[in-house]
C-alpha cells in the first residue's frame, strides 16, 4: 500500500506545482494584457485629444471686411473700404495686414467738373481680444492722397499710427463689429477731414 501511495502523492504534488505555475503564468499574462490594453486607450485618448485640439494654419486665420467713413454733406461724398487678414498667435492677440481705399466725390457748383478723390493705403496692425466681445486695436498706416482736390498732380503720402476700440457680436465663425480708431497725425486728419476712422464690417473666426 505504501509502495502505491507514495508515488500517488508525489505525482499529486508535481501536479499541484504545475497547476499552481500555470496559473501564475496566467495570471502575468493577463497583468501584461491588461497594462498594453491601458496603454494602448491611454494613447488613443491622448491621440483623440491632440486631434481635438490641433488647429491647422488655415483655421488660425482671422477674416475682416469693413466699410467705413460714410459721408454726405455739402457737396460732398464719402466712403472707404477696409478688407483685412490677421493670425491668431493667442486665442486673444492677433496681429495682421489689410489695405484701404477711401473714394471721395466733391460736387461744387463754383467748378464746372466733380471731383473724383481715390485715396489707397496699406497697414499692420495687433488685435487684442479683451473679452469675448470688445477688443482693442493698434495699426501702423501708409496711405496715398489723391492731391487733385489742391489741383495738383502729384500725390501726397503719409506714414501714421492709429489706436482704438471695436466691439463684435453674433454667433458662429461670422460676427459683425463696430470699431473706432483715432488717427495720429494732424495733417492726415486734416486732409482726410475727420479725426478718427470709424468702421463697420464683419469678421470671420473672431
Amino acid at each position: 500500500m505504501k509502495k502505491i501511495l507514495i508515488p500517488f502523492l508525489m505525482l499529486v504534488f508535481v501536479f499541484s506545482l504545475a497547476e499552481n505555475a500555470n496559473a501564475q503564468r496566467k495570471k502575468r499574462r493577463k497583468k501584461k494584457d491588461d497594462t498594453e490594453e491601458s496603454v494602448r486607450s491611454q494613447r488613443s485618448r491622448d491621440r483623440d485629444s491632440e486631434e481635438e485640439n490641433y488647429k491647422s494654419f488655415a483655421d488660425n486665420l482671422v477674416y475682416d471686411i469693413n466699410i467705413g467713413n460714410i459721408s454726405l454733406s455739402n457737396g460732398l461724398f464719402g466712403m472707404s473700404f477696409k478688407p483685412q487678414i490677421g493670425y491668431k498667435l493667442h486665442e486673444r492677440i492677433t496681429p495682421g495686414i489689410g489695405i484701404k481705399y477711401y473714394y471721395n466725390l466733391l460736387s461744387d457748383n463754383r467748378y464746372p467738373d466733380d471731383f473724383h478723390l481715390n485715396d489707397i493705403g496699406a497697414f499692420v496692425f495687433t488685435r487684442l481680444k479683451v473679452t469675448e466681445a470688445f477688443f482693442a486695436h493698434v495699426e501702423y498706416s501708409y496711405i496715398s492722397f489723391d492731391n487733385d482736390w489742391f489741383f495738383q498732380d502729384e500725390r501726397i503720402s503719409f506714414n501714421y499710427p492709429l489706436v482704438g476700440a471695436g466691439y463684435a457680436s453674433g454667433f458662429g465663425d461670422w460676427k459683425s463689429t463696430i470699431q473706432v480708431l483715432f488717427i495720429g497725425n494732424q495733417e492726415v486728419r486734416r486732409l482726410g477731414n475727420y479725426p478718427i476712422e470709424f468702421w463697420f464690417g464683419f469678421t470671420k473666426n473672431f
